[in-house]
């Protein structure tokens, strides 16, 4: 005979697998996420004048693509390249993917107050525990590296999914371990222990988008560069064009590579770095947009990435460029 549970045995039954979901579903790289929440960005507004000038410099010309800066960076440091986040992140989701079947089952029982076989719900809680406590692991190694461009990258990817209406990794994190918790307490009869400080699982769970999220696979296009040398032989003009091309593309595979060690600049040291990082972010601009009046397209692997970027992430180029400059004035702030 199926033993039914009563209702105040399991205190969030509404939250049960929000999490799940979320990590789950990230998996799916081509699915935009299409929510009633959605949040598109407004005009950019400057809060410094480090902002303004950029933004005055964005309103001059726009450029189609997204820069080569940020995200889209093709120079990628060691530390990045060695750590292979994105492809780590995407694993966790893939595991999580696999192990949602088990849940979701698990979720049917729990709602509809059936017991669920302890053994599996020990196993189930034990999975989705162990998928938070990895992403944590990962979490924790890009926002506490000396790297930049591994910094960068966290809190990019942390922004990015806020400005979709959507919980960041860290939320992600902590409410799928809490889940595992919850999940192997109330199967050893022990209590549910309390939501993590700052995470609402019945908000979540009203929040959480059906089978589109903007928790995405990394990008199936390359990071590349914009042009090839080839690109610069037509004219005496574009060979000029060239060599500042070229110059620029030094100059920043060079500022990746200092970055290193960022973590260990002092505040001055971090202030120069990022002070460097937005002159070559204007830079570039100023070159693609010099490139579109000199009728030079990028390459059909930048042009890629750059449409699969925007798109996945319900951007402009525009909107790309004040996510990547935003990002870097709340490490300006920290650093101080």
């Amino acid at each position: 005979m199926v033993r039914r549970r009563s209702s105040s045995s399991w205190r969030h039954p509404s939250s049960v697998g929000v999490a799940l979901r979320l990590v789950a579903f990230s998996a799916a790289a081509s699915l935009s996420f299409v929510a009633p929440n959605l949040q598109r960005r407004g005009p950019y507004c400057a809060t410094s004048a480090v902002e303004a000038e950029v933004v005055t410099a964005a309103t001059i010309e726009e450029v189609d693509y997204v820069l080569p800066v940020g995200p889209a960076c093709p120079f990628r440091s060691d530390t990045m390249v060695r750590g292979n986040f994105d492809q780590e992140i995407a694993q966790v989701n893939y595991a999580a993917a696999s192990k949602s079947g088990e849940f979701d089952a698990l979720v049917r029982q729990i709602a509809a107050g059936i017991q669920p076989d302890r053994r599996q719900q020990r196993k189930v809680g034990f999975d989705l525990k162990q998928q938070g406590d990895r992403l944590k692991q990962l979490l924790d190694a890009m926002e506490d590296s000396q790297d930049f461009q591994v910094i960068e990258a966290y809190h990019i990817m942390e922004m990015k999914v806020q400005k979709m209406g959507a919980p960041t990794f860290r939320t992600v994190e902590k409410m799928t371990s809490w889940q595992g918790e919850g999940i192997m307490a109330e199967a050893d009869g022990m209590m549910v222990p309390p939501p993590p400080p700052g995470v609402d699982p019945v908000a979540l769970a009203k929040a959480a988008p059906s089978g589109q999220t903007p928790y995405q696979s990394p990008s199936s296009a390359p990071r590349v560069l914009p042009f090839e040398d080839a690109n610069f032989d037509a004219s005496p003009e574009l060979q000029r064009f060239g060599a500042e091309y070229l110059k620029l593309s030094k100059e920043h595979s060079d500022l990746v590579n200092f970055g290193a060690k960022y973590k260990d600049f002092d505040e001055a040291g971090r202030e120069f770095y990022l002070d460097k990082m937005r002159e070559i972010t204007k830079q570039w601009h100023e070159v693609l947009g010099k490139a579109r009046r000199l009728g030079l397209k990028p390459g059909d692997a930048y042009v890629a990435f750059s449409e699969e970027y925007l798109s996945n992430s319900r951007l402009s180029p525009s909107d790309f460029r004040d996510m990547v400059d935003e990002v870097h004035e709340q490490l300006r702030q920290k650093a101080r």
